[in-house]
């Protein structure tokens, strides 16, 4: 899918990345280092995003034009993310070690089990894959 607005000249010359915060399904943003700033002062990813689209809409700029899916929600508490975190250590990816923080090395584990198990590796912690990590 390309942009649906053009890149602003300053920021074509930066490293981007795609954040994809419900999976290949959902939304997928086109993140800059204004974004890692935003990570820097609260690590967290629906507050950075939160923070991002607030400042577009303050400037006049569309929201998000993709819905959000609703039938595979993400995990959300620690129980289920260091849940996740045991289960994809168990069966040999590494997560960076259990702590209940679904960060980079976790979202990497996530991705490695999504490859063995031939699913889009977009590293989405969700209901749908912990219940597939329990059936394995």
């Amino acid at each position: 899918m390309a942009p649906r607005r053009p890149i602003a000249p300053a920021l074509a010359q930066q490293l981007a990345s795609v954040l994809l915060p419900t999976g290949y399904r959902g939304p997928a943003f086109l993140v800059f280092d204004n974004f890692r700033s935003i990570l820097r002062y609260n690590n967290s990813t629906a507050y950075a995003l939160a923070v991002g689209l607030l400042a577009d809409g303050y400037a006049g700029r569309a929201g998000v034009e993709q819905p959000w899916p609703k039938d595979d929600p993400p995990l959300n508490s620690t129980a289920q993310i260091t849940e996740l975190q045991q289960r994809l250590t168990d069966k040999g990816f590494d997560v960076g070690g259990i702590d209940g923080v679904l960060g980079a090395q976790t979202r990497q584990g996530i991705r490695a089990f999504q490859r063995i198990q031939q699913l889009p590796q977009d590293g989405y912690a969700s209901t749908s894959l912990l219940a597939r990590l329990r059936a394995a």
